[in-house]
């Protein structure tokens, strides 16, 4: 009896000591003060991750729990001055940081206090050896890669110099490595745009092959390293270019390339997830694209939000009524809507585009050319600015000092906010579309007056002349 009392008494004590065991921590409070900061937003962003957190400017403070994040590098922006920090889920973060003054590093405090010290001289000493970008990739190729020697060394020895923890440490010696070669391999394309030469090759006994040696599945790294994610995708590009053909779309062969080359689940479905929500609203057979997505992704939260996107877009599929605006402010006078202008025999290329945007504005003395081009032809030229309601003068002005021709449309509110731009899920500036006369899509996303060429032949199919 007395036997069965200590058992009985021996599962009480383990059930209660099961029941006291808590939950492992999947959140962090980041909290801290900052000088000499006037704005309500801070913006922490890292691996799939950003969020703005708001600023108390009577206090100074900011405080907020994140969830649903990696352990690994961030960056908290601080209005123009940028704080490189390590977050783990065990280690709530505090620090103390001036937003004007650089040259006062962060306080930080709490359980990674090591590493993000650590951090803050990184960045000091790659500041002190590697200068501006500028500086750096218009040295000759040997001064450049005896620098690029000096910083690769010098930052593996502070890193073993940090009293690091001893898996951080090894995690950061693989991310220096990346670092490198990812300026290894920027030095060409770099060095000819600042040269203004395209003939500019490297010597024969460059390490340009550094990146074909590069293990592109590796979770671990993907996820710490931002430059080893840049170094995955731009070799996978590479290889993506090399297998496309010239009638080959290269958005499904980037898909196929990293459906063959990469085997590791994390970082394949993270490619073809950032692939998608980049260019998916951009391509020439959505169709073929979202099945291809569909077949090589493994990840259900993923495809659920490509098939959310994909449902919409096919609304603006060719062949498919355009998607309509009302009653928008003519340049001319009184106001249009695009109903008053279907209907009268000619197609509509429609660009919209903003006052603040630059690369609208090396599009338009293009644009303008065109409309005269084909003005008394069986095509109409809409330009739709998306700039606020206040800044209609600014547009009224360069409409005036540019003498541009066309139909001209102010919106008055932002692409986010303005409807028609938000049912062709216009993400970036300039966008251009091309409807037909009866207001069907015949391109949600039609060549630019800079690519005149595949334009043009567009324009010579549809008989526009």
């Amino acid at each position: 009896m007395k036997n069965k009392y200590y058992a009985l008494l021996l599962i009480l004590s383990l059930t209660f000591i099961n029941c006291k065991e808590e939950k492992q921590k999947d959140f962090l409070v980041i909290s801290g003060k900052v000088e000499n900061f006037k704005q309500r937003k801070i913006k922490i962003s890292g691996y799939n991750f950003s969020k703005n957190i708001r600023f108390h400017k009577k206090s100074k403070t900011f405080v907020d729990t994140l969830r649903n994040f990696k352990e690994g590098h961030y960056a908290l922006q601080i209005n123009k001055r940028i704080v490189n920090m390590y977050l783990s889920s065990f280690d709530d973060l505090n620090l103390i940081v001036d937003a004007k003054k650089r040259i006062k590093d962060p306080i930080f405090k709490g359980q990674n206090e090591t590493i993000n010290n650590y951090l803050t001289k990184k960045i000091k000493k790659h500041s002190f050896i590697l200068g501006g970008a500028e500086k750096l990739f218009s040295l000759d190729e040997n001064e450049f890669l005896s620098k690029m020697d000096k910083y690769k060394s010098s930052l593996e020895d502070l890193a073993k110099k940090s009293n690091l923890p001893s898996n951080y440490l090894q995690k950061e010696k693989r991310n220096i490595y990346y670092e490198f070669v990812r300026n290894i391999k920027n030095y060409q394309p770099y060095h000819r745009m600042l040269y203004g030469n395209n003939r500019f090759v490297v010597s024969k006994y460059y390490p340009s092959d550094l990146i074909e040696e590069i293990d592109i599945n590796k979770s671990e790294d993907y996820i710490n390293s931002l430059s080893y994610r840049l170094l995955v995708k731009e070799l996978l590009e590479k290889k993506a270019n090399d297998r496309k053909s010239k009638k080959r779309d290269f958005n499904l062969a980037y898909l196929e390339t990293i459906h063959v080359e990469v085997s590791d689940t994390l970082v394949k479905n993270d490619l073809l997830h950032n692939a998608a929500k980049e260019i998916i609203h951009r391509v020439d057979n959505l169709k073929e694209y979202y099945r291809k997505y569909m077949l090589y992704s493994t990840s259900e939260n993923n495809k659920k939000e490509i098939t959310n996107i994909y449902n919409k877009l096919k609304l603006t599929a060719k062949g498919e009524n355009s998607p309509k605006f009302n009653n928008l402010d003519n340049y001319n006078g009184g106001k249009t809507s695009l109903n008053d202008l279907i209907g009268n025999g000619k197609y509509k290329y429609i660009d919209i585009w903003a006052t603040w945007c630059g690369i609208c504005k090396k599009e338009t003395p293009l644009l303008k050319r065109l409309e005269q081009k084909y003005h008394d032809q069986n095509i109409e030229f809409i330009s739709i600015s998306v700039d606020k309601r206040e800044d209609k003068k600014k547009w009224e002005t360069i409409i005036e000092d540019r003498e541009l021709g066309g139909i001209q449309l102010f919106a008055g509110e932002t692409k986010e906010d303005f409807q028609f731009t938000k049912d062709y899920l216009i993400k970036g500036l300039p966008r251009f579309i091309l409807i037909d006369p009866d207001g069907k899509i015949i391109s949600a996303n039609a060549p630019r007056p800079s690519n005149h060429k595949k334009l043009e032949e567009l324009f010579t199919e549809l008989n526009i002349k």
